[in-house]
């Protein structure tokens, strides 16, 4: 069983926060600490869809600075940027700042970015890189050498959505036995999908995020149904956009998801605000949860 502070009965919520690309301003921390006591967690991401961002660990510095929780923070590490030994670094790092949960992700294709002539890593899976995390945990790095203390850490990995529920729960049980016992989902946007969810998250030895993403236009849509994988495309949700202007998608996209929240969020372990960046809308959308 969990034995962590996520194991509660309440439903969690979690924020994903998307660095800027240059410069930590003041605006962008301010914005964040005036809205961040309406999420349970603040995840940072690694450079998503491949474009340069700032590194997730500056980011979460700067928040600790202004008084965040470090055990509020998720950040992220993706195996397609390091090899395991600037992984093994930065982690480390990260630790050594008393941040305690750690997502692991493939991240997207280079190609999907702003920097094509970057080469990528992937020296590790993202299963072997939930292991020699759990290695850390338990007081090896790595290669297996003791480094004299063993680690409280919360190792969270990403579900894709669009499979059986038999494959998912595959994946699940085997990420188990590595150990990741928290678990994020691509965005979804059926009926179906949260059922299948919550199906899922009939077990107290881990717990399900829902990815929950309102699509804001077209570009978005797009980008959704042509490169972000694990999402079921064939939502009726997703195919009656299309019909729609930028004008109204957004709109009819939050409106859509707000009423399955509503309808299924007793059910849920915890949902996962993906609203580029826009905590407002976030807060919004888990409003009176």
């Amino acid at each position: 069983m969990i034995n962590s502070n996520l194991n509660n009965d309440t439903i969690q919520k979690s924020f994903e926060i998307v660095p800027p690309r240059y410069l930590i301003s003041d605006s962008f921390v301010n914005k964040i600490l005036k809205y961040e006591k309406n999420f349970d967690f603040l995840d940072i991401t690694c450079c998503p869809m491949a474009t340069l961002r700032i590194n997730p660990i500056a980011v979460a510095h700067k928040l600790i600075l202004k008084g965040v929780d470090p055990k509020k923070l998720i950040v992220n590490f993706s195996s397609r940027d390091r090899n395991s030994l600037a992984l093994q670094s930065e982690i480390f790092g990260a630790l050594s700042m008393k941040l305690k949960n750690i997502l692991i992700v493939k991240g997207d294709p280079i190609s999907y970015g702003n920097t094509k002539k970057s080469k990528e890593v992937f020296e590790l899976t993202t299963d072997e890189m939930i292991s020699n995390v759990n290695k850390i945990k338990k007081g090896l790095d790595f290669n297996n050498n003791e480094t004299k203390s063993k680690m409280n850490i919360n190792i969270f990995s990403a579900l894709n959505i669009n499979r059986s529920f038999n494959k998912i729960k595959t994946t699940i049980e085997k990420r188990l036995k590595r150990g990741s016992k928290f678990f994020i989902t691509q965005p979804i946007y059926s009926e179906s999908d949260f059922e299948k969810i919550i199906k899922l998250s009939d077990s107290k030895d881990y717990k399900i995020f829902a990815g929950v993403l309102p699509v804001k236009n077209k570009r978005i849509l797009n980008n959704l149904l042509k490169k972000l994988g694990g999402i079921s495309i064939d939502s009726p949700h997703l195919m009656d956009l299309a019909k729609y202007d930028d004008k109204k998608i957004h709109s009819y996209s939050s409106n859509h998801l707000k009423k399955l929240i509503k309808i299924y969020k007793t059910n849920l372990d915890g949902l996962h605000l993906m609203t580029s960046g826009s905590i407002i809308e976030a807060s919004n959308l888990v409003k009176n949860l």
